[in-house]
């Protein structure tokens, strides 16, 4: 049956009261967004006709769909799908092919193109035409007459058209069928027209009408009767066909206008968002361009130098920068409250949906901008207070009434921008993984900087982690909240010590909430012999008393460990215990530091001795003034001082001029200086340590401790000589490091290390002219020892006469002067010659004269190997002992052992490393030669330059 025919028909045949609970869902995930819509349309009038009892056609007027229509989408709900359950609610998809799986045929029901269109059309408008209500109507009459004639048995076949132009519409005429017998002789009238009968005529009309399946005719007589009423009746039927044309012309116009109306909402509608989505992105455009330009301002206002690094802590500057950060911020929070509105992800959504994945981008990209402005903001606070340290004379000497540089509230203030850092740089980090670099309308340039930038994040984080946790440390330094005190030594290297020189003058470091008190150095002697009896008779700790075993120790003879940590903890120890007090970290540097100083300041000139100080006469004229005599006497007049301590009066006049002149330095000239530092520090001519165990950590961490190596990560030695003579002659002294070493297959290494002490007195000399020097070479714990020579033994060449253990005395050697200087046969025998190559002088004099604090003359002993086998610092072997060399004479000491597994084994791959490492004070020349032959895949090496720094050595094999 024809739901489309027969609407009332089917809707009386149909329970409403039908239970629609489980019915299946329909899956609307692949439909766009019309046809879901028109979905839900008919999902809900099929609903409301099986929960409701609103009649059919209020239903159908209130969702807007034709009656027919909705009666057939409810038939087709309820056909058998092929899985043996009812449609249900998948019938209702848009363009679905509904069969009914109950029908033996397998009838498709497929809906008319023109009919779908129609119904598509009056959904979607949400109006029914009114002659198709009509034609319904018609429709429903035509099926009932069928019907009836169905069940009278008799087959209904119209009436031939009638050639009239009124007749264009099928609408069926009033029949009175009777039945008639069949007679050849009756014919049809046929010459009336119908239309001009005055009366009513019957027509008869015989038809002949062949049964189905049979040959035999069945006479039917219908009358057709024709009056003025049935001309009226026509003409009436005429006039609604008229009018139904113009309804229809009506329609066609109001359709076309909807049409039109349409094509233009189609084309003004795109235009009208367009238009919207330019403003939009002006708006976007505008501040983002706006926020970027406040951070590009600080880029120019905050220029990254690396031969200038604080360049940058300019106070007005860091100001404007900081105004500039707060800028972007108040730009990049509009761009996030626009980028983040409702609307706007609606209209990229019509517009244009491929951009929602752009949209979301942006997000991140705006939350990135955030997190720098306001970490800007919180980092150049700090920047701020950091500027105004270094700006702020910090070295000033008058702190009486002066605001404190820094204070507790500024370092708890700089803890917190650096804490916040870290999570702007966690969080950028973040962000940054959900955006494609790919899909950034920036250049492939900016993207591979962009990219850099990214891969430095790390870094960056480390980096302020690293501040972080040193933000509390230079606040100790500084004296934030409580005064520091820090011991400062002056190492003379013309009298050489293990940390890098004698220590002839001392002072005292204080800083308070980052302003120094008043500094100057004074004389050591006035600490050691202050008179309190502290000094007198105290004697070096027990692992150096073997060979520091001058009276009455003090701090002055503390230098005693080649591991400046160690010195520096004995230094402090003597200082506190000769009345100096608790100090908090210990600063001894050599000449040469002053002299990398003078290089940046420039020359100083001494008005009241009229002399020009230069980094290149600095060291000479300090030795002038604390040794020659007619100088001394010149500070004595002019102090009107005849005190030991007199002699260092033009140093000390000297220092606090340097100190003047570094207060007055521009920035640019401080970063120099510090530059300087951190090579002096590497060179050992600048020695700190610190009591704060995370400050003295630091320095370890960077290397910049002092500290000797335990050679456990590579193999490695460090030679470290004392001058024990009382004179000044280690400024005359040059000293080789010549190390052969050969590696074996099991990965062993021999070292044959010749050291060679060339001891030429080209100037003079304060003190004692023989060069006594206690020396001792550190290396691995695990090595063992070969061999060695050229160390004084204790026993001397007596000849069977005891008293040349006490006198001076020589005997010819192989490369001195061969024939004895007179017969003596008794100790004057050696005074022209040593039977041993390792001491050697060109000149023939092998006088060692007189030996200082004893005032005895040097006894001539037999060289030998090291007589010091036990270390002074744990972890390591130290091997070492005494050698004596007259002036202008060369001493050979030389010295062998074995390091096992000093090659490193990974797979097939070997690596050997060499660390030598270099004393404070002396700059000695180092000539390294390794044998690797035993090591497949590696080949030797060789190094010989003047070790300026610790020198690493790497050989490796494949």
């Amino acid at each position: 049956m024809n739901i489309q025919k027969a609407p009332s028909r089917f809707a009386k045949s149909v329970r409403r009261a039908t239970d629609i609970s489980s019915w299946q869902e329909a899956d609307v995930s692949g439909l766009n967004s019309r046809n879901r819509r028109r979905y839900r349309k008919r999902r809900a009038a099929v609903i409301s006709y099986f929960t409701t009892a609103v009649p059919v056609d209020k239903l159908a007027a209130y969702h807007h769909i034709p009656v027919s229509q909705l009666l057939q989408f409810i038939q087709h709900c309820l056909m058998m799908h092929e899985d043996g359950s009812v449609w249900g609610f998948r019938a209702l998809i848009p363009g679905m092919r509904v069969i009914d799986g109950a029908t033996s045929e397998r009838d498709e029901a497929v809906e008319d193109p023109i009919r779908a269109i129609e119904s598509e059309l009056l959904e979607d408008a949400g109006t029914t035409f009114p002659e198709q209500q009509e034609i319904d109507d018609y429709n429903s009459i035509e099926v009932a007459i069928d019907t009836v004639d169905e069940q009278q048995g008799d087959i209904y076949t119209p009436i031939p058209e009638i050639p009239d132009e009124l007749d264009e519409i099928n609408t069926p005429l009033i029949v009175i069928d009777e039945p008639v017998e069949v007679d050849a002789e009756r014919t049809l009238y046929d010459g009336t027209d119908a239309l001009q009968l005055d009366k009513e005529q019957p027509i008869e009309f015989r038809e002949s009408i062949v049964e189905a399946g049979t040959n035999k005719h069945r006479g039917r007589q219908r009358r057709f009767f024709t009056s003025r009423r049935m001309i009226h009746m026509r003409r009436q039927r005429a006039a609604r066909q008229q009018q139904h044309r113009n309804q229809r012309i009506r329609l066609l116009n109001i359709v076309s206008g909807v049409i039109l109306m349409m094509m233009l909402l189609g084309t003004l509608l795109p235009l009208g968002l367009g238009l919207m989505a330019y403003n939009v992105y002006n708006d976007v455009n505008g501040i983002a361009r706006s926020g970027m330009n406040h951070l590009l301002a600080v880029k120019t206002l905050l220029p990254s130098s690396t031969s200038d690094p604080l360049a940058a802590l300019d106070s007005t500057k860091l100001r404007q920068a900081q105004k500039e950060f707060q800028a972007a911020e108040s730009d990049f929070v509009q761009l996030e409250q626009l980028v983040n509105r409702s609307d706007l992800q609606m209209l990229v959504d019509q517009v244009g949906p491929s951009y929602s994945s752009k949209l979301l981008m942006a997000r991140h990209l705006v939350r990135v901008a955030l997190d720098v402005s306001r970490m800007g903001q919180e980092l150049s606070g700090v920047g701020i207070t950091a500027s105004g340290i270094l700006h702020s004379s910090p070295l000033a000497s008058d702190t009486k009434n002066v605001k404190p540089l820094i204070s507790v509230t500024d370092v708890s203030a700089a803890q917190g921008a650096l804490i916040h850092a870290l999570s702007y740089i966690d969080d950028i980090s973040t962000e940054m993984r959900q955006v494609d670099l790919r899909e950034l309308p920036i250049s492939a340039k900016q993207k591979t900087q962009l990219t850099d930038m990214l891969a430095l994040l790390p870094r960056v984080r480390g980096s302020l982690l690293e501040a972080q946790g040193l933000v509390g440390t230079v606040a100790w330094l500084l004296g934030v909240g409580q005064t520091r005190r820090f011991l400062v030594q002056t190492m003379d290297r013309a009298e050489l010590r293990p940390g890098g020189g004698f220590t002839g003058q001392y002072g005292i470091l204080q800083l308070q909430d980052g302003r120094m008190a008043p500094f100057s150095l004074r004389d050591v002697a006035l600490l050691d012999y202050a008179g309190n009896g502290m000094e007198l008779g105290r004697a070096a700790p027990p692992e150096y008393s073997q060979w520091m075993n001058f009276g009455n120790w003090g701090l002055r003879d503390s230098n005693l460990s080649g591991d400046y940590p160690t010195t520096a903890r004995m230094s402090m120890s003597v200082f506190e215990e000769e009345g100096g007090g608790p100090v908090d970290g210990d600063i001894s540097f050599t000449p040469t530091f002053i002299s990398h100083i003078l290089d940046v300041t420039g020359p100083i000139y001494v008005a009241d001795y009229k002399e020009t100080i230069t980094s290149q006469n600095l060291e000479e004229r300090l030795h002038y003034y604390q040794q020659d005599y007619n100088a001394i006497a010149v500070q004595q007049q002019k102090t009107n001082d005849t005190s030991h301590s007199v002699r260092k009066t033009f140093t000390t006049l000297v220092g606090k001029l340097l100190l003047d002149r570094v207060r007055h330095l521009p920035t640019s000239k401080l970063v120099a200086i510090l530059k300087n530092a951190v090579k002096d520090i590497q060179s050992r001519d600048l020695e700190i340590y610190f009591a704060n165990p995370v400050a003295e950590q630091w320095l370890i961490d960077h290397g910049y401790s002092g500290g000797m190596d335990s050679f456990q990560k590579n193999d490695g030695f460090m030679v470290v000589q004392a001058n024990i003579s009382i004179s000044k002659a280690s400024q005359y002294v040059h000293t080789t490091e010549q190390d052969h070493i050969v590696l074996d297959a099991g990965g062993g290494a021999t070292h044959n290390l010749t050291i060679t002490l060339n001891y030429q007195q080209t100037g003079p000399v304060y003190g004692f002219d023989t060069y006594a020097d206690y020396m001792r070479i550190y290396t691995a714990q695990a090595a063992q020892l070969l061999g060695g020579h050229g160390f004084d033994s204790g026993q001397c060449y007596n000849n069977g006469n005891k008293g040349c253990c006490a006198a001076s005395a020589a005997k010819p050697s192989s490369k001195g002067d061969k024939t004895p200087a007179t017969n003596d046969t008794g100790c004057g025998q050696y005074k022209h010659a040593f039977p041993d190559d390792a001491r050697y002088c060109p000149d023939g004099n092998y006088d060692l004269g007189m030996r200082g604090s004893i005032n005895k003359p040097w006894p001539i002993d037999k060289l030998s190997g090291p007589t010091a086998l036990a270390s002074d610092l744990p972890g390591r072997s130290m091997w070492g002992g005494l050698t004596v060399t007259p002036k202008n004479c060369i001493s050979t000491i030389t010295l062998s052992w074995y390091v096992p597994h000093a090659v490193r084994f990974v797979g097939k791959h070997a690596t050997y490393s060499l660390l030598v490492q270099k004393q404070g004070g002396y700059v000695p020349l180092a000539q390294v030669i390794i044998d690797a032959s035993a090591i497949k895949g590696m080949k030797p090496l060789s190094f010989q330059g003047n070790l300026v720094t610790d020198k690493l050595l790497t050989l490796t094999a494949q």
